[in-house]
């Protein structure tokens, strides 16, 4: 088995039965892991201790990976999270990014919307409507990366799809994003009622770009299997005047040199948090700032 198979397998484990010592094995002794809501990276012995925290208040937690693509020492990792809160089943979907040492994780970038997580906490942050995002792996079968030589693959899809999508994000142009997509395709981030057709593509960017000026996409890492694309990006820009960053990651479903289905992954709750300084008490990571209501329930 390659090394990357090998973190994948006890992945799998740790998302099957959770636990301080399974999680705990992912790990290099000197491993770093930027989780969102972050401003520094976490140390892993720390990571660990957080996510244990984390599990307390959400019960009965599990991870399933379903799509994976791996590019050198980077493997992409999407999953299906669940867990029991008050009784009542809820999942959220999570991008893992990660660089291996071997089999050994030695840095680590999760990408998923806190909201999604942590609204079933937190009446605050229920927006009482219905959300496309959270649901979207609910049915899907897992499949990526097999161990075999993809690179062909890799490299055409880079040259079709990725570079000139990097290159647009530079200085977007709306309209050349559906250019990227079938005509039947969709696209779904956090927090949308509702999927986006390809007609409606355009009009979603030109939105986004009247409220971040100097909007950029910035590629980081990507990799491809068949019929899966990975994308790794860091958003910027400014809002009212001010700065704006946010770490961002897309899977798309390929068929061809199209994509049939866009999902984007970031954490929503902090561009909320950004213009509205009543959420300013969930910047921080640490489940110690949610509020107690829950608890008795949570463990």
């Amino acid at each position: 088995m390659k090394p990357w198979e090998i973190f994948l397998d006890k992945y799998r484990a740790f998302g099957q039965k959770p636990s301080r010592e399974s999680h705990a094995r992912l790990f290099a002794p000197d491993a770093t892991i930027f989780h969102p809501g972050m401003t520094e990276p976490m140390p892993a012995l720390q990571y660990v201790e957080f996510i244990v925290d984390g599990m307390k208040r959400l019960p009965d937690f599990h991870l399933i990976p379903i799509h994976w693509a791996v590019s050198g020492d980077t493997i992409f990792v999407e999953a299906r999270n669940t867990a029991i809160v008050n009784g009542k089943p809820i999942e959220w979907p999570a991008i893992y990014v990660v660089t291996l040492r071997g089999e050994m994780v030695v840095h680590g970038r999760p990408y998923y919307d806190r909201t999604e997580a942590i609204a079933h906490l937190e009446p605050e942050l229920a927006a009482g409507v219905p959300n496309a995002h959270t649901t979207i792996l609910t049915t899907a079968e897992p499949h990526g990366s097999s161990g075999l030589d993809d690179e062909a693959y890799a490299a055409q899809t880079y040259e079709k799809i990725v570079a000139p999508y990097a290159e647009n994000g530079k200085d977007p142009d709306p309209a050349k994003f559906q250019h990227f997509y079938t005509p039947d395709a969709q696209m779904i981030n956090p927090g949308f009622q509702r999927p986006l057709r390809r007609d409606e593509l355009a009009d979603d960017y030109r939105s986004l770009k009247s409220q971040i000026s100097n909007l950029n996409l910035h590629l980081q890492r990507w990799a491809a299997a068949p019929g899966l694309l990975f994308v790794e990006w860091t958003v910027s820009g400014e809002i009212e005047g001010k700065p704006f960053v946010l770490p961002n990651c897309d899977r798309f479903t390929l068929c061809g040199e199209l994509a049939t289905e866009g999902v984007a992954y970031f954490d929503n709750l902090a561009l909320r948090a950004f213009t509205q300084p009543e959420l300013a008490r969930f910047a921080g990571v640490s489940f110690a700032n949610l509020s107690t209501g829950n608890d008795k329930a949570a463990q």
